[in-house]
């Protein structure tokens, strides 16, 4: 993404890697403990991060429900919320996880999201609600009927769960897809299935959700982090 074969959490976003704005973001609301999952070029995250931090390895990189079970050991005698976050969503804030982690436990729920709502959330994932407002389905826009595409709301990729359930849970994701990954999303629809609440609050401002994939995207998350911080 910057032209270098570099892990994109360390690239830049207004003079930090974001990765490092992530962990700053989880300073922010309270959280103590911070385990990092790395892997391809785990050295250089490391040196963007800093030592502050606990980290582990996903030696093989078979998808985002693999890597977050790698940290189950480092929680190993843990139960009681997690918050689950991406490396590339550089305007994340401490508030946002802050209302996340508030909302899950006022609710009790088994795993709660982070949402955004977008007046034209293009290609992004849908998050369809039961009447009480429990999570149904994260529905893929490719997959979505019409009435489903007019939702608004969006899934952020940031997440609370229950732990250890989440590592239980975790075990039994399966690969069976196009791109053969471990998904963190197919753990949510396991636990729909198991009849365990799920929540979603949304955050407050919804650029600040904005995950870092294209060259595009870089450019305008480095535009609003310069304007917010102007």
């Amino acid at each position: 993404m910057n032209g270098q074969d570099s892990p994109k959490a360390v690239v830049a976003v207004g003079g930090k890697p974001m990765a490092a704005r992530v962990v700053e973001a989880m300073r922010g609301a309270g959280v103590t403990r911070i385990v990092v999952v790395i892997g391809h070029r785990g050295q250089d995250v490391q040196a963007a991060v800093g030592n502050h931090v606990e980290y582990v390895v996903q030696e093989e990189q078979l998808g985002t429900g693999h890597a977050v079970l790698q940290a189950e050991a480092a929680l190993s005698g843990y139960a009681g919320p997690v918050v689950v976050t991406y490396a590339d969503i550089p305007l994340l804030r401490g508030d946002d996880i802050s209302l996340l982690v508030a909302h899950h436990r006022a609710t009790g729920a088994a795993a709660t999201l982070l949402t955004a709502v977008f007046e034209d959330p293009g290609t992004l994932g849908r998050i369809v609600r039961q009447e009480s407002g429990a999570v149904e389905a994260i529905v893929e826009a490719k997959d979505a009927t019409p009435e489903q595409l007019a939702i608004k709301e969006i899934n952020a990729g940031i997440y609370c769960f229950e732990a250890p359930l989440i590592f239980d849970v975790l075990r039994l994701v399966t690969n069976k897809n196009a791109q053969h990954q471990y998904y963190l999303t197919d753990a949510i629809a396991i636990l729909i299935k198991k009849g365990k609440l799920v929540e979603a609050v949304a955050m407050e401002f919804a650029y600040a959700g904005i995950g870092v994939n294209t060259p595009a995207d870089l450019d305008h998350a480095r535009r609003l982090v310069a304007a917010s911080e102007a």
